[in-house]
């Protein structure tokens, strides 16, 4: 067994800090602030913290993975760091508009408390939308996103076709990057506004989950058959998209119960459709998913163990030369592998809330990210970080300067945050706060209990497995080539 005399006791002067853990019974796994890896055997990680580098096989990389010191090692190290946290600087790039709460369906799990069709008191006005742009443009931001987010946006398409036009028209003045994109659920889209929407470069993401019946049954829509209608209109859309060399269409998988036995069939759907990826996403508590839970949730055990089954049915596929991959498996490749941090906000220390995403309500009101929103039709208000002023730089001042904003950095960067610091996952985990508040009561939960950094070490870790699988990294390896 090893010592913990020694690790105590080893030096500094040839090895660099670095964090480790377990990984079986015969190997621990290593990594460091430029977000390397290294897995050792017990005997070498014994004579890696015991200086003897004679003895050790890999040696050199080790020393090429900055575990060991070498000359010029300390301004490689600073340009590693630098690089793969290159995002702290700009605030906020995701920018969510909700331009109505109304919609026609009403989903099991539905997180935002959804306004009947007949409720347009709940829409969005011009007015606001200009004054919400406005304000999306004082961001140092160099590249921009804006995102009409669920409640179904084609519900208020006019003031959604204003915000496309004017951000724009400000985007072309102000010469910044800008990037839009729609969640919808698709069933009140018509040929002109998907035409319209691609013309005018507006990405579009919805739904699907899985077959007819389990569709059906979770995303309600009492007018029509839900899953026919997103389907047809998800097959005419990415044949659009194809036509115009635009990305792939993206559709969101919210796993349930219900799913959990049936993740074969839920891929195969997706391949079948034509779609390259799938999103695992597990299930979180707001509003309608919270009321519902008891007969939605699961165990982390049974949705661990469905990732497992899925992402090995999912390797297979790949084995037989079909190009599909599962989503949050490749951010994470990405951020063990690349050089620079993937662009993908959920998974960053310090979290996305309040510094990179933030959510504009159809009332005036700015909240820290979507999520926090959600809270707000739960009658939990804290999260609240400002309303929208005639002068759009009052209102990013006031965004930026709020509690919120400075309580968000604080409670979510996992440098300072006792035994997430500490974690050989460190340089890849996140910290949702807003789940933590709404599941614990408190911004600050130890790693033991916090729910989603369990599900994320447990996903970590098998992509490790996967990887010391020689076939099995092959597939992976492809997924991050492009």
């Amino acid at each position: 067994m090893l010592s913990l005399d020694t690790v105590i006791n080893s030096s500094t002067d040839k090895i660099w800090f670095f964090r480790f853990k377990k990984f079986d019974d015969n190997n621990y796994i290593i990594t460091n602030d430029a977000w390397k890896f290294q897995f050792l055997s017990n005997l070498e990680f014994n004579d890696f913290i015991s200086w003897n580098f004679d003895k050790l096989s890999c040696y050199w990389d080790l020393e090429k993975k900055w575990f060991i010191k070498w000359d010029s090692y300390v301004d490689k190290m600073i340009w590693s760091v630098s690089q793969k946290n290159h995002f702290v600087w700009v605030w906020p790039t995701l920018h969510m508009i909700v331009v109505t709460l109304r919609c026609n369906h009403t989903c099991k799990y539905c997180h935002a408390a959804v306004a009947p069709m007949t409720a347009t008191e709940f829409d969005m006005s011009i007015e606001t939308a200009k004054k919400v742009v406005d304000a999306i443009f004082y961001t140092n931001s160099p590249s921009l996103t804006i995102e009409f987010q669920w409640w179904e946006p084609l519900v208020n398409y006019d003031v959604v076709q204003f915000i496309v036009n004017y951000a724009k028209e400000k985007a072309l003045y102000l010469q910044k990057d800008l990037s839009m994109v729609m969640v919808s659920n698709l069933t009140l889209m018509t040929e002109d506004k998907l035409i319209w929407l691609l013309d005018n470069w507006v990405d579009i993401c919805t739904s699907l989950d899985w077959d007819k019946v389990t569709h059906n049954s979770n995303r309600i829509w009492r007018e029509w058959d839900s899953f026919e209608k997103v389907t047809y209109w998800m097959k005419r859309l990415d044949e659009e998209k194809q036509k115009r060399n635009m990305w792939r269409l993206w559709a969101l998988l919210t796993v349930t119960k219900e799913t959990l036995p049936k993740y074969k069939e839920i891929i195969d759907t997706y391949v079948e459709l034509w779609l390259p990826w799938i999103f695992l996403r597990w299930l979180n508590p707001y509003w309608f998913a919270s009321a519902y839970y008891d007969k939605l949730s699961y165990e982390d055990e049974d949705w661990i163990e469905f990732y497992k089954k899925s992402l090995d049915y999912i390797i297979d596929i790949n084995k037989s030369w079909k190009d599909f991959k599962e989503v949050i498996t490749s951010v994470y490749l990405e951020k063990i592998f690349k050089s620079i941090d993937p662009a993908f906000m959920d998974i960053r220390s310090p979290s996305w809330i309040a510094i990179w995403w933030v959510a504009y309500n159809y009332d005036w009101k700015v909240y820290a990210s979507d999520e926090s929103r959600m809270l707000w039709r739960m009658w939990i208000d804290n999260f609240l970080m400002t309303e929208v002023f005639d002068d759009g730089k009052e209102t990013y001042l006031n965004m930026m300067n709020s509690d919120i904003a400075k309580t968000a950095i604080v409670s979510s960067t996992l440098d300072w945050l006792p035994w997430y610091n500490d974690h050989a996952y460190k340089p890849y985990l996140w910290v949702d706060i807003i789940h933590n508040f709404k599941t614990r009561g408190s911004l600050y939960v130890p790693l033991v209990n916090d729910k989603k950094v369990k599900l994320q070490i447990a996903i970590i870790d098998y992509i490790f497995e996967k990887l010391r699988d020689p076939a099995s990294k092959e597939v992976l390896m492809k997924w991050i080539q492009n």
